[in-house]
């Protein structure tokens, strides 16, 4: 909900500073980088239970902008520094909206919850922190909205470049231009513009309103109406679908786009089955993306619900300066696990999202990792010396750089042989140390063949983690089947790391095969192993007991006749609804513990082979876990590899 008035006078901070004049104020330094993995601001004011601000002041208010890995960004104060009078301690008017257009100048469009108590601006204003102001009357002007209306998600569409020169224009602005059309014309020409949300629903002369939950565009379209924003199941909008649910943050990408994104939080909750709070980051039209209680698990407040205000999150990959990972188990995306890309200290499973879809996890299979894990992602070519990927148990308390232990690799290199004709050979190795540091320079120089003679060893990753413990390789975790968080670190000039973790769940124990048996076609009289079936018996039930934690699939084979022939039934995944899968779940056969039938086979699908001979009887059982080999060299998918798979077979005699 919105940031309630239960006083009346404003909460004054005063952090110390000396009366400066705005122009100095202005050039005050504040670590807005702190939020280049994303941005908020809370509706509510709390104490952080972890880590300490730039400030030292473990206060946080619904006023400063924070990053989900706990680091604080900017205090309300530094946002307003150039409309604060000089000598007048800053007064904290919260945070509605932001949009980080710069970091290195450190130029952002925001909206205050409070009007200012010296008159400049209202909370209706969109405000820039170079001093610009767009009034809230320019904003709304094609709507025909006459009053200040409020302003609640800002989000400015366009190049970046043009957008910086937008906001350089709106600095320099005659007041009295804004109510000449002068928005129109600077959005024509810098190609820009704002789309954002209102605090109150407008009705006008209209029959369908203009609703607090819509995102408009202040070319005078809506851009999403509620009940776009939000799932079909939803009762969002007014007046067919009955609610309108508010939009208090927004983050997206032009509409136009290749990938159209808009994710934004709305201002009540939902209870329904698609259920979400007002602090929940969602994605248009589908729903929960990031919870609350995620957004802010690195703050580690006394609460577990904080609201959510203001979000600036990347809807596009942005330009990497700083080391990042970017992959876990080969080609897959971090992002695409859960909990693959989080705050410090945020949650997740570490499982990857087998091609997610609404009815996940539940209707695809939740994949681990095993045997060797690469782990990929962007190193700078200059300024940094060396890097790690370090990594602990989930659960466990992060305690700073360089303290928890790091993922060992030894790599066989090839480089340019003296003799004719040259070719690139296996000569030398590059190994991290214990902690798992590598140098940098050598890496690089290795990887793109500048140190190799051009020998490219392009294979090469960040570390590839040996989890199963194999002999001849580096040592690998602990538990080999544990649930842990991943992150880089590197160091340039100091020891830094990402802002962001990794969670990676491990699984190195196959499935296990507890019973398998075969039964004529009553489904009672049983067929012994090596015994030998009545003739005339073509129909056969197969019956088995078998578990894992991350169990995927089986498949059966019948094999045997004259001339030898075969017939393989499967895969059957326990997701895909056959009637071969209906007593196995996503941990093998149901209920757990019970010999249960798999499926019915007919000896007659192996056609003119089906003689009296005897038969051998085949149960594959897979898991979901993802695994790659590793020569140390290259890192290879073995998932579909048979040494992967729990194997049973029997043999019985059967004939027409």
């Amino acid at each position: 909900m919105k940031k309630t008035l239960l006083l009346t006078t404003l909460l004054l901070l005063v952090l110390g500073m000396l009366a400066l004049s705005p122009v100095a104020l202005g050039q005050r330094a504040y670590p807005l980088e702190n939020c280049r993995a994303g941005a908020f601001s809370t509706e509510e004011d709390f104490m952080m239970g972890n880590g300490e601000p730039y400030d030292g002041n473990p206060y946080i208010s619904d006023g400063d902008l924070l990053s989900p890995s706990g680091q604080l960004c900017a205090r309300n104060a530094d946002l307003l520094v150039n409309f604060n009078p000089a000598g007048v301690a800053p007064a904290d008017l919260g945070l509605d909206a932001i949009d980080i257009l710069d970091f290195r100048d450190r130029l952002a469009a925001f909206s205050t919850s409070l009007d200012d108590p010296f008159g400049k601006f209202s909370a209706g204003d969109l405000l820039f922190t170079n001093g610009g102001k767009i009034p809230n009357s320019a904003l709304v002007a094609h709507f025909g909205i006459k009053h200040d209306i409020g302003l609640d998600a800002v989000q400015l569409i366009g190049e970046p470049e043009k957008i910086k020169a937008f906001a350089k224009r709106v600095r320099e602005a005659d007041p009295q231009g804004w109510d000449q059309g002068l928005l129109d014309q600077l959005l024509d020409i810098f190609d820009v513009d704002i789309w954002f949300s209102i605090e109150g629903t407008y009705w006008g002369g209209e029959s369908q309103p203009i609703l607090d939950g819509d995102l408009l565009s202040a070319k005078g379209v809506i851009v999403a109406p509620n009940a776009l924003l939000l799932p079909p199941d939803v009762p969002a909008g007014l007046p067919q679908r009955g609610v309108d649910f508010g939009l208090d943050a927004v983050a997206a990408n032009d509409a136009l786009a290749d990938k159209p994104i808009i994710l934004f939080s709305t201002e009540i909750l939902y209870r329904g089955e698609r259920a979400f709070t007002d602090g929940d980051v969602l994605l248009m039209g589908d729903g929960v993306k990031m919870l609350n209680k995620d957004l802010i698990a690195a703050w580690h407040p006394k609460a577990d619900f904080l609201g959510l205000d203001a979000l600036w999150l990347q809807t596009e990959p942005p330009p990497l300066e700083d080391p990042f990972i970017t992959h876990l188990c080969g080609d897959r995306s971090v992002g695409d696990f859960d909990g693959g890309l989080v705050g410090i200290n945020g949650a997740g499973t570490g499982l990857y999202r087998h091609n997610p879809d609404a009815t996940w996890p539940d209707g695809r299979p939740r994949q681990p990792c095993g045997n060797f894990v690469p782990v990929d992602g962007f190193l700078p070519d200059t300024g940094v010396t060396r890097f790690r990927v370090a990594y602990r148990k989930a659960g466990d308390p992060y305690l700073g750089v360089d303290t928890h232990d790091g993922i060992r690799t030894a790599w066989l290199i090839y480089r340019r042989a003296p003799f004719w004709p040259f070719p690139c050979i296996p000569s030398g190795a590059l190994s991290t140390d214990a902690k798992g540091w590598m140098d940098a320079a050598t890496y690089l120089g290795y990887k793109d063949g500048t140190l190799t003679g051009g020998c490219p060893n392009a294979g090469l990753k960040l570390a590839v983690w040996n989890t199963d413990g194999v002999l001849g390789f580096e040592p690998g975790p602990a538990d080999p089947n544990g649930h842990y968080v991943l992150w880089l670190e590197y160091d340039h000039g100091g020891v830094s790391r990402e802002p962001v973790e990794h969670h990676l769940q491990l699984d190195n124990t196959l499935p296990k095969i507890n019973d398998f048996k075969v039964t004529l076609a009553d489904g009672s009289t049983p067929v012994n192993a090596c015994g030998e079936a009545p003739n005339g018996e073509h129909i056969f039930k197969v019956y088995a007991d078998f578990n894992d934690d991350y169990y995927w699939n089986y498949k059966i084979r019948v094999r045997g006749g004259n001339p030898p022939a075969s017939k393989t039934y499967g895969w059957h995944s326990y997701y895909d609804g056959t009637p071969a899968v209906i007593h196995t779940d996503r941990t093998g056969t149901t209920p757990d513990g019970n010999t249960v039938l798999l499926r019915t086979i007919d000896m007659t699908d192996l056609g003119a082979s089906f003689t009296d001979c005897c038969y051998v009887l085949d149960l594959w059982v897979r898991d979901g876990a993802i695994r790659h080999s590793f020569n140390k060299r290259v890192t290879n998918d073995i998932t579909g590899s048979s040494g992967w798979w729990a194997n049973r077979f029997i043999t019985f005699a059967a004939a027409p």
